[in-house]
């Protein structure tokens, strides 16, 4: 549902991009910046990464009841997911990086919540997304990055609020690994 959820963003954020600047290209990417060896994940310049650093349980929800849906599965587990939106541009194209960063901050400040009927491609069991923007000071920025082996770039950080979870999956609804292998060589 990770992978669903985030795939579906991608989609929604490229096109709105797209739609924004003209642009028939890829301007965004689901992917990690750095691989585990320290090179670069793609051999591709001037995009914008899009990458999960980090997932939570939310515990700020009473799970008996604060959270209101008729869940027919049980009680779900709510999660916080924490992403960053880099910038990969750099000399002559540096400016046109800070625009897609702009235009990224703009299309959340006008959708702070998204239900799942909004977006193609969401998961059924998820009722709405939030997203925050996420304010750290310059020693987290450092850390963040350190700890995925970049070098400090323009960037957004947000986290994204309640992504219900049930507790029995339907095993058809999850991907094998050659589905996703082969999903993502034909978005290349």
């Amino acid at each position: 549902m990770i992978y669903e959820t985030l795939r579906a963003l991608e989609l929604e954020i490229n096109s709105h991009l797209k739609y924004v600047t003209g642009s028939n290209e890829e301007l965004l990417i689901l992917s990690n910046l750095v691989d585990q060896s320290g090179q670069k994940s793609l051999e591709q310049d001037n995009i914008i990464y899009f990458s999960l650093l980090q997932i939570e349980e939310d515990k700020t929800i009473n799970k008996s009841g604060g959270y209101s849906h008729n869940f027919k599965n049980g009680i779900p587990s709510m999660l916080n997911l924490y992403v960053i939106f880099i910038s990969s541009y750099s000399g002559n194209q540096y400016r046109e990086g800070l625009l897609l960063i702009d235009l990224i901050l703009n299309y959340f400040q006008d959708n702070n919540v998204i239900k799942n009927t909004d977006i193609e491609g969401f998961p059924n069991n998820i009722d709405r997304l939030s997203f925050e923007l996420q304010n750290l000071d310059f020693k987290e920025i450092s850390n963040v990055f350190s700890a995925m082996g970049a070098k400090l770039a323009p960037h957004a950080i947000y986290k994204l609020r309640i992504l219900p979870i049930f507790g029995s999956t339907n095993k058809k609804s999850i991907p094998s690994m050659k589905e996703l292998n082969r999903s993502l060589n034909n978005n290349k």
